[in-house]
């Protein structure tokens, strides 16, 4: 995939998943990453405030590849987003499904992985 394509598909999916965490925390999104305290009312605080960090990111990482700024700190943001996520979720230990673990550790740590490839490609 080229940079260009790797990039918009990366801003593409946190703005569509940062949307889903705003407006409904409860649905597969959130209980896909939490379990089944995604049901809890506090915890829609939490990943609503999880979704709009997102969307911000991919909307401001969008907005400085149209006006041709550089990307390098809002992929470095990002990473160190997903890598909070990431540890985050492993830190909970069994309070988070296996099963939410090793999405999270695809989702987030894929991400990872190209955003810093990426942040190596783009000027600063």
């Amino acid at each position: 995939m080229n940079p260009r394509a790797m990039l918009m598909t990366l801003v593409v999916g946190r703005l569509a998943i940062g949307a889903a965490l705003v407006a409904k925390p409860q649905s597969q999104v959130g209980t896909g990453w939490i379990g089944e305290d995604a049901l809890r009312p506090t915890a829609a605080v939490g990943l609503r405030a999880v979704g709009a960090r997102d969307m911000a990111l991919a909307l401001g990482t969008f907005a400085t590849r149209r006006n041709g700024g550089p990307l390098r700190p809002w992929l470095l943001a990002a990473t160190l987003a997903d890598a909070t996520d990431l540890v985050a979720t492993f830190v909970a230990g069994k309070a988070v499904p296996a099963r939410s673990k090793a999405l999270i550790g695809l989702l987030a740590g894929g991400a990872i992985v190209q955003q810093l490839a990426l942040a190596r490609e783009v000027e600063a």
